[in-house]
């Protein structure tokens, strides 16, 4: 019987090239229509998890990495990005990494990485998961369109707002709505227009305002779309070039996204049971300035592949099965629940998760108490 991958996500269709290369029978099942119902998506920094991915991929499709680069005329030329960050009341450069080489580091698009991860794939596409049901020797997964699949293990690789997690966790499945309010635009610009940009750096820049050396908490985004402009406007009049006019000069017709920045830390002792594992942002969603969500996903798959493959190329039991998926979360959560607690504003958790490294004799005490003090309710 096939894995049945849920989501076509970066974690989903890499676990799948690799099932491919071990010959061992899977299907893809994702809600969406086509690989760009989403959008272009957001760049991803590829850094720590590199080795990853390319032991996962076929050598051609490791080869073929670069289709995926943000800009691959910049790395042909040996550009490599140092993230600066920037005080946008004067332009100055606050803080920046050290570069790194294109074997330690990769800037990539989340829509070209998924489409060459999809090479030779076949997605089955607008197949949303409404329900599964478990057997000892298989799981079902249920589509809302009718229709199920059998199958030897799920897999659900479905997004942070994952409806696995709805299903298999009825009481543990939502995300923390982090409060930070965001706009998002996406601009089309002339070279001529970037020049400025790619002056500072080529793939990547960011920074804060510092006018009147002052902190400003703004707890409501306007809702039409001219009013985010005028919004972005006010904002961006005390920025220093080129910041200024790049925020300026949105269009009135451009589409302005309002972001809500969500994370799901999995409780330590988070298992789930039959036949079935979460991966990826359904196990472990992490907001977008953390940067590492798509390094951990696929880390995931390693550590997957570790445990499950040899057990899937043959029937096993179930116990024997489940006990190395039990060690597959464990794997997981160990390493991915640190990465979501360092910068979460979720302070209930938070505070639980410095309370574990204070139990385990790090030197957390202070940080501990003060947490406590200002703890808020978990909304």
């Amino acid at each position: 019987m096939p894995v049945l991958i849920i989501g076509a996500g970066i974690s989903g269709l890499l676990l799948a090239q690799r099932l491919r290369q071990e010959a061992i029978p899977f299907r893809v099942f994702e809600r969406d229509a086509d690989l760009t119902t989403r959008g272009a998506g957001w760049g991803l920094t590829l850094h720590w998890s590199l080795p990853a991915l390319r032991s996962l991929l076929p050598d051609h499709l490791t080869q073929r990495l670069p289709e995926a680069y943000v800009d691959r005329t910049a790395v042909t030329k040996g550009a490599s990005s140092s993230f600066p960050f920037f005080d946008l009341s004067t332009g100055e450069l606050k803080a920046k990494t050290p570069q790194a080489s294109e074997s330690q580091r990769i800037r990539v698009s989340r829509e070209g990485l998924r489409h060459l991860l999809a090479t030779d794939i076949n997605i089955e596409w607008e197949k949303s998961l409404a329900g599964a049901v478990f057997e000892p020797d298989s799981a079902t997964a249920v589509f809302e369109d009718g229709s199920s699949i059998k199958g030897s293990l799920i897999v659900a690789c479905d997004g942070a707002q994952s409806p696995a997690r709805r299903i298999l966790f009825p009481s543990q499945w939502e995300t923390y709505k982090i409060p930070v309010r965001m706009l998002g635009v996406k601009l089309l610009l002339s070279p001529d227009q970037m020049q400025s940009i790619h002056e500072k750096d080529t793939f990547f820049l960011q920074g804060t305002a510092s006018s009147n050396d002052s902190f400003v908490y703004i707890s409501e985004i306007p809702d039409t779309n001219e009013e985010k402009r005028q919004f972005i406007h006010t904002l961006a009049k005390t920025w220093a070039e080129p910041f200024r006019t790049l925020a300026l000069n949105i269009p009135v017709d451009e589409d302005i996204k309002h972001l809500t920045p969500q994370d799901f830390v999995p409780p330590r002792d988070l298992r789930t049971s039959g036949r079935a594992v979460l991966m990826g942002d359904a196990f472990h969603a992490m907001a977008m300035y953390r940067g590492e969500g798509a390094n951990h996903a696929i880390v995931d798959v390693v550590d997957f592949v570790d445990r499950a493959i040899p057990l899937l190329r043959e029937p096993q039991d179930f116990n024997t099965l489940r006990g190395a998926l039990d060690d597959y979360e464990d794997a997981v959560i160990k390493r991915a629940r640190p990465a979501i607690c360092l910068l979460t504003l979720n302070l209930p958790v938070f505070e639980e998760y410095l309370m574990e490294y204070e139990a385990a004799k790090y030197r957390a005490p202070t940080m501990v108490n003060k947490t406590q003090q200002n703890a808020k309710p978990y909304i």
